[in-house]
């Protein structure tokens, strides 16, 4: 799970918007999910909510009652913390999934701006009893789960056209469906109150002066 701008305003809009309207504001923020028409996004969309709370509703029928980390520990996947930047690019890590070997990376530097601003009436608000680290680590375990499952991952499952010669056609995956895809399976495995993207409108300014901090 990492932290990449995208155009709903401030926490208070974000926090009254559906996991819905989150979600199409995550995609249209794909450079390549603007190749397809509004239904489409609107299908997509739609589709990877779903996905995301039926691998959520199955694992939670398996695990009723044990945590994030505990299922990923029953799953075999390891829960490691790293101290390295979370910084690549303009992209900002709190977290990572990564299946060879299998793994789940949590980002302390990356994590504790946000846990360092996050007052308890705020994580109670957007988080009821869970905390930061059960929602990223809840997040990553989606992509553990579509990763090892048989069907088409969900990126792949509406693929715009590129470019194309005659009847050949160059066509690409959408990565953020997955993204809006483990946000529903994270609010759905914990019950949160609000679609967990609204940590985002929380983190941009302590990201900022991180990032400023670090810099210079």
């Amino acid at each position: 799970m990492a932290f990449v701008a995208m155009g709903i305003g401030r926490l208070t809009d974000a926090v009254a918007a559906s996991p819905g309207a989150l979600g199409l504001a995550m995609l249209q923020a794909d450079p390549h999910a603007v190749r397809l028409d509004r239904a489409l996004q609107l299908a997509a969309v739609s589709d990877a909510l779903a996905d995301g709370v039926a691998v959520a509703t199955d694992l939670r029928k398996r695990f009723p009652a044990l945590t994030p980390q505990e299922i990923a520990r029953e799953l075999r996947v390891p829960v490691e913390t790293t101290d390295d930047d979370p910084m690549v690019g303009s992209i900002w890590r709190f977290a990572e999934y990564r299946s060879r070997p299998r793994c789940i990376i949590l980002y302390s530097r990356g994590i504790a701006p946000l846990e360092g601003t996050l007052v308890v009436d705020l994580v109670t608000r957007l988080l009821g009893q869970a905390t930061l680290q059960d929602v990223f680590v809840a997040h990553e375990l989606y992509h553990h789960a579509e990763a090892i499952r048989s069907e088409v991952p969900i990126a792949r499952r509406y693929q715009p056209t590129l470019f194309r010669i005659g009847k050949w056609r160059w066509r690409t995956s959408i990565p953020s469906l997955a993204e809006i895809a483990a946000g529903a399976f994270a609010q759905s495995l914990l019950d949160l109150p609000h679609y967990p993207k609204v940590l985002d409108f929380v983190a941009v300014d302590v990201i900022r002066k991180a990032t400023y901090t670090t810099s210079h």
